[in-house]
């Protein structure tokens, strides 16, 4: 662009010419030995990408940083925009809006950096796209757009052949049972392994493995259980990062006990106080346990039943922590008793816990 500089100049009005030697009278308009603002050409720097490649799975961006120099002189930045184009896509079209993050100020002459980001989804393929940045300077200079900037796109993390052997795993009283795990850690950039677990669904038992790969990226660790292990339902958990992104990937599989097929469930629960003045409030509380561990979030129902009468009337739900602790604070208006109760299911057996009597004055 251009540079030009527009000049107001003042001019002489009712001047007044006198005899030889008097005074030159002149007035002045107003806006006389003013300039407008001064633009200067536009200057795009290349961009640079972070987490150039596909997610495996769900949605994410690209991250991308260029600047810009000269954008302006004046009190408003400029508005920036830009496009991208996936593989194959032709550049001369129109792109697809990336997003990018205004300016509140820029730094003059000096390059003043800015960021955005440009959205990827497990769908997409990898390989070369292209970006398109323009740059619109507020007033009368025309925009600048540059580009196309050639990037590259690699392909996503995958996890294949991930297995446990055996499965269902199946433990014996007095007995541990070798249980192995394996995969294959398809790699396109820096992938790393930062945890290997089998863990338990249902409850916070688990065991860690090895994060170290064979020259062929392949995996291999294995670990014992014994009959306190909680049977149900487990999972391979490989967890990986890559850039500034996490992922995990899991394989499911089976723990079963000989000689019961449900784990057994307990709760407690205690009251605090146990006398209570009406309309002020005790504290109902306690465990739930799934086998020797604690039965994580697991909901259970309370019930109370009013002193002198055989009926248990349903009160309400009361959720357990990861720990499998749960508490809830009650109003009652009657003296009674009060109990919870966890519900079966297809890998627990239901359980019902102790009774606590509650003195209503």
């Amino acid at each position: 662009m251009r540079k030009g500089l527009r000049i107001a100049l003042a001019t002489a009005t009712g001047a007044a010419v006198l005899a030889a030697g008097a005074a030159i009278t002149t007035v002045t308009p107003a806006n006389a030995g003013t300039t407008s603002i001064a633009r200067a050409d536009v200057s795009i720097g290349t961009p640079t990408f972070t987490d150039s490649f596909i997610p495996p799975s769900g949605s994410t961006t690209i991250p991308f940083k260029a600047s810009i120099g000269s954008a302006y002189v004046g009190d408003k930045p400029p508005k920036i925009t830009a496009v991208f184009y996936k593989e194959g896509e032709v550049t001369s079209g129109t792109g697809t809006a990336a997003n990018v993050t205004q300016l509140s100020e820029t730094s003059g002459t000096k390059p003043t950096e800015f960021s955005g980001s440009v959205p990827v989804t497990s769908g997409d393929k990898p390989g070369k796209w292209n970006l398109k940045i323009t740059v619109d300077p507020d007033g009368d200079a025309a925009a600048e757009t540059k580009g196309p900037f050639e990037f590259t796109v690699a392909a996503a993390t995958r996890v294949t052949s991930a297995n446990v052997d055996p499965d269902p795993v199946y433990l014996k009283s007095g007995k541990e049972v070798d249980v192995y795990a394996g995969f294959h850690l398809e790699k396109f950039g820096d992938e790393k392994i930062t945890d290997v677990r089998l863990e338990s669904k249902d409850s916070d038992d688990y065991y860690s493995l090895a994060t170290g790969l064979e020259a062929d990226d392949s995996y291999h660790d294995s670990t014992s259980m014994d009959y306190s292990t909680s049977a149900g339902g487990w999972q391979l958990r490989i967890s990986i990062s890559r850039g500034t992104k996490k992922y995990s990937f899991v394989k499911a599989f089976q723990v079963k006990k000989s000689g019961s097929s449900k784990a057994k469930s307990k709760i407690t629960l205690y009251a605090s106080p146990s006398k209570v003045t009406k309309g002020k409030a005790t504290k109902l509380y306690g465990k739930v346990y799934r086998g020797s561990k604690a039965w994580s979030k697991k909901i259970l129902k309370l019930y109370f039943k009013k002193k002198g009468t055989s009926t248990w009337k349903f009160v309400g739900y009361v959720g357990a922590t990861s720990t499998g602790k749960y508490t809830k604070s009650v109003k009652p208006k009657y003296d009674g008793y009060w109990r919870t109760t966890a519900a079966a299911t297809s890998l627990t057996s239901g359980s019902l816990s102790n009774i606590k009597f509650v003195d209503v004055k």
